[in-house]
């Protein structure tokens, strides 16, 4: 058997290789599997973009991250709740596997409030306060990573509309 030179040998273990692209996995509790739901690309500050899912009727919002594994998703995956009018916005953690981190987003793309949610958590008020359009999950720990608050702007796709 031939013996391969230490460069060789770096180069052939060293080798990038281009990212796996994966399909979601088939979520049986779930009525709207993640690879069905259209994304939008929004960006945070102007500068970290995430690729979105649009939860823009009454069954998908209702569902959101719902029975999602943290493997199921990364931190450049976001889920973005659309809402028709600014309302004041609750979020609880009913079947939600995850710690995540929510935002509160009004029509201008301001942020209003954020907060890190528990998995399973379904009694404390993680409610927007003032009124928002928009809730963005993350990964929880993101924002605080990313330095994002109250007070800052997401840019969110025009064509991100509720459909009801």
């Amino acid at each position: 058997m031939p013996m391969l030179s230490p460069v060789l040998l770096f180069l052939a273990i060293n080798q990038t290789q281009p990212p796996i692209t994966q399909e979601p996995r088939f979520i049986a509790e779930r009525n709207f599997q993640l690879k069905d739901i259209t994304t939008a690309k929004i960006s945070f500050k102007e500068k970290h973009q995430m690729t979105a899912w649009v939860m823009d009727t009454n069954m998908k919002r209702a569902e959101g991250m719902m029975f999602v594994k943290d493997t199921d998703f990364t931190e450049k995956q976001a889920m973005i709740f659309v809402f028709r009018y600014p309302q004041i916005l609750s979020f609880w953690m009913r079947n939600t596997h995850v710690d995540l981190d929510i935002a509160y987003v009004d029509g201008a793309g301001r942020i209003v409030k954020t907060y890190t949610m528990r998995a399973f958590d379904e009694t404390t008020d993680y409610s927007s306060k003032l009124n928002a359009m928009f809730a963005i999950e993350v990964k929880a720990g993101l924002f605080k990573k990313l330095g994002i608050e109250a007070g800052d702007f997401v840019q969110i796709p025009s064509s991100v509309k509720s459909r009801e």
